[in-house]
This record gives C-alpha cells, sequence and structure tokens, in this order.
C-alpha cells in the first residue's frame, strides 16, 4: 500500500496523478493519499497568478466556482483586473482565470472574487480614449491614440484611405478588425527661409537672394491626399519663381522695383500653394547680395550721381542768388534815396560793432562822410 501525507498552501491548488492520469483536486488542507499498488505524483499550482495555463484533463477536475474560462473572438479582447487595479490585457483566444481568492462581503453576502475580467468589443473602429492605467497594457497592434492641441486637427486613416478629420482634442481608434492611423496636423502659421540663392540677371550680373515666406495649412485633407513633402513643394516654388522674375529683369530695374517683383513672386507663390493645401499669407525678399567688386562699382555709381545732384543744387542756388542781387541793384540804382539809406544802415551796424564813432559834417559833407573809431 502507498500512503501519502499532503499540504496544500491557502495560495494553491493540487492535482493527484494516479499512473499519470488526474484523478483528484485539492484545495487548501492536509490530505491523506493512499493509493496501493499505483504510481502516484502530486502537481502543485500557484493561484497568486490570476492566469491560469492548465490541460484539459486537470481543468476537467477544477469545479466553475475556482476557474472561470474566457473564451474571446477575433474582435474582442479583455481587460483582467485583479483588486480593482488593470493587470493584464486579454487577447482572442481562450483564457483561464482563478477565481479562488476572494473577498468577504460585509452584509453577509458571498465573498466577491477580487479578480474580474471585463470583456471589450474591439470590432468598431473609433472609441473613447482609455484610462491611461488600461492604455499601458494595451498593444499599439491593438489600439491608437493621438490627442490635437489647439491649432491642430487629426487625420484618420483607414486601411490606408483617409477617413475623417477630426478637431483638436484626444482621439482613440481600436486597430483590431482594420489597421488604423492617426496623423497630427499643424495648422498654425510657419515660416520658411530659402537662403543664399544664387541668381544672374538680365544683363548677367549673379547675385544671392534671401527670401521669407510665411504660410499655413488651410486644407489638410488636400495637404495629406497631394503632396508626399509639401513644404518642399512650396520651397521649390519660391526658388524658381525667384529665378524667373531675376533673370527677366536687369539689376537697375530689379533695385528700381523690388515691391512690385516682390507682389508678382507672392502671386505665383500662392498659387502653387494652394495646389497642394498650404495657404501663403506673405511672401518677400528679404536680402539683394551683389558681389563685392559690384557692390564697389555701384557704390561709385551712387556717390558720382549724389555728387553730381549736389553740384546742380548749389549752381541753381548761386544762380538765385545772382538774379537776385542784378534785381537789387537795379532798384538800387533807379532809387538814390534808397542807396544812401542802406549806407546809413551799414554805418548802424558797424556802430554797433566799434567803441566809438565820429561824424565830421560840414556843407555838402554826406556824400564824404568819413568814419573814424578809437
Amino acid at each position: 500500500m502507498s500512503i501519502m501525507r499532503v499540504t496544500v498552501g491557502q495560495n494553491e491548488r493540487a492535482f493527484v496523478l494516479v499512473n499519470e492520469k488526474p484523478e483528484r483536486y485539492l484545495v487548501p488542507g492536509r490530505y491523506w493519499l493512499a493509493y496501493p499498488f499505483h504510481n502516484v505524483r502530486l502537481v502543485r499550482v500557484n493561484t497568486e497568478q490570476p492566469l491560469a495555463q492548465l490541460d484539459p484533463a486537470l481543468l476537467a477536475l477544477v469545479p466553475e466556482a475556482d476557474l472561470q474560462v474566457v473564451e474571446l473572438g477575433a474582435d474582442e479582447r479583455a481587460i483582467l483586473f485583479h483588486k480593482g487595479r488593470p493587470v493584464r490585457w486579454l487577447g482572442r483566444g481562450l483564457h483561464q482565470v482563478w477565481q479562488v481568492e476572494r473577498i468577504p462581503s460585509r452584509d453577509h453576502a458571498p465573498p466577491t472574487p477580487t479578480v474580474r475580467v471585463e470583456r471589450v468589443d474591439t470590432s468598431g473602429i473609433a472609441t473613447a480614449p482609455l484610462r491611461d492605467d488600461v492604455r499601458a497594457l494595451v498593444p499599439a497592434s491593438d489600439y491608437v491614440e493621438a490627442t490635437a492641441t489647439e491649432g491642430t486637427v487629426v487625420l484618420r486613416y483607414v486601411d490606408g484611405v483617409l477617413d475623417a478629420e477630426l478637431p483638436s482634442g484626444r482621439h482613440a481608434a481600436w486597430t483590431v478588425a482594420r489597421k488604423v492611423q492617426l496623423a497630427v496636423i499643424d495648422l498654425r502659421e510657419r515660416l520658411l527661409h530659402v537662403t543664399g540663392q544664387e541668381v544672374m540677371t538680365k544683363d548677367r550680373v549673379t547675385l544671392r537672394l534671401n527670401l521669407s515666406a510665411a504660410f499655413r495649412v488651410a486644407d489638410a485633407r488636400r495637404l495629406a491626399v497631394v503632396s508626399r513633402a509639401p513644404d518642399d513643394v512650396l520651397y521649390l516654388a519660391m526658388q524658381l519663381a525667384a529665378r524667373e522674375a531675376v533673370s527677366e529683369r536687369t539689376l537697375d530695374e530689379l533695385l528700381a522695383s523690388r515691391e512690385a517683383v516682390a507682389e508678382g513672386l507672392f502671386t505665383q507663390v500662392k498659387d502653387r500653394a494652394n495646389t497642394v493645401g498650404l495657404e501663403l499669407l506673405r511672401f518677400g525678399i528679404k536680402d539683394v547680395v551683389l558681389p563685392g567688386e559690384m557692390k564697389e562699382l555701384l557704390n561709385r555709381v551712387i556717390q558720382a550721381q549724389k555728387e553730381a545732384e549736389a553740384n546742380v543744387i548749389l549752381r541753381r542756388e548761386e544762380t538765385a542768388a545772382t538774379r537776385s542781387m542784378a534785381q537789387t541793384a537795379k532798384v538800387l540804382a533807379e532809387n538814390p534815396l534808397l542807396v544812401r539809406l542802406k549806407e546809413l544802415e551799414a554805418y548802424k551796424d558797424l556802430a554797433s560793432k566799434v567803441g566809438q564813432v565820429h561824424l565830421v559834417l560840414g556843407e555838402g559833407a554826406v556824400p564824404t562822410l568819413q568814419l573814424k573809431s578809437h
């Protein structure tokens, strides 16, 4: 006779195998096992881990109250809670969940298991965002989420096809039944700079241009569908438009009509931006950089022009002054009394600048007036 004494702990269960065939299921306690003339083996299972992996022969001995079998279809998932806290995300297939750990009830009701399974229907697409503790358990192959701040939108792709444009906020989707992607698109104003572009003018002067543009996304759907790199499309449009505008003008024409050139560039680049879903807000030429020799030559030309203008102004003023003097002389010649008054005014001014003035006057002396100072 073969006798075995067995003790089963509180957090375990045991199976008695007689000749490798499961015969008994043991709950916590002490047992005497007597199987004469048979090979007896004991298999212990730890029930502290909520999930079990029992083969069908052992599973058949476990009562339904101790072990729950959860079967999940292709479009189903489940959350395993232990003491109210999510601990596992369950995929499709069969799952064995221990229900032996229980919490006593205060109102004399039967104790409730500490382990709970919550099924989730993942056959759809859109869903409410998961709690952060649940989201940490879900693999990326089952669930996607995106948050769009103010000034941004979310584009949702289903099986590679653009499905919806979603406003700012938090958005989530299941990717179980169909593959879903969420892309955040920024609608706010941005800047794009094209620097150091070497361009040759119509009179074969090579110069460098620095261009700047302000733009934003006007049509998120068009942006996503039409172009793979819309910023690059806008950059190229700015380059080509600037080259065309400069090559059609001489350097003097370009410098003289800089604002008009910028307006033409704005119209041309705006049309190209609209085709990829962008709205051009501002566009202009920041700098026109000339080669060193050309800059020096241009400075000399400007200096010569300014000197010529200064000479013209000087001659004009001299001519005006001479004309004024001629008119004054003509008036004085026609009025001798005015000449004498002018002389007396001169003497008065002179007297204010010298210490003493003696006038010796006699008959007919005014015409021969003498001034002496001491």
